[in-house]
């Protein structure tokens, strides 16, 4: 996928108290995984203070889009949260002439950020990782 090596997101790397993520990715790696049986996929992401941490969905295969997606971006230790969720929203549908979504957060502390996805959705999503720093909009 665009020069990135798959990554088998099988492991259990301590990320928070209680949770485990199952890999890192970055802007060489890329995770497929089949949902919603990998609901919910926790993996890892780096980022230095105030940068963007951006994840695109690539869908593979695409069976029902699900009542509801929820992506957490975690701060280093689970200190706070930022979300996004679908609502019902036809990702599908958003993403047909690409196959593609995007969904973005910045960040506001440096190190491993916990990015975790829930979802009822059915399908094969290739999932990837781009760490930016924001685009400053102000004059």
């Amino acid at each position: 996928m665009n020069g990135r090596s798959e990554m088998p997101c099988d492991q259990n790397i301590p990320a928070c108290a209680g949770l485990f993520a199952a890999c890192t990715l970055n802007s060489t790696t890329y995770a497929q995984i089949m949902l919603p049986d990998a609901s919910p996929f926790r993996f890892l992401a780096a980022a230095l203070p105030n940068e963007d941490i951006e994840l695109t969905f690539f869908f593979v295969t695409e069976e029902d889009v699900g009542l509801n997606t929820e992506i957490d971006w975690n701060e280093p230790g689970c200190s706070d949260m930022q979300s996004y969720e679908s609502h019902g929203d036809d990702l599908f549908n958003e993403a047909k002439d690409t196959n593609t979504i995007t969904r973005k957060k910045a960040v506001f502390e440096g190190g491993d950020h916990l990015i975790e996805v829930f979802t009822d959705m059915r399908a094969v999503v290739d999932i990837t990782v781009d760490v930016t720093e924001p685009q400053d909009g102000s004059p």
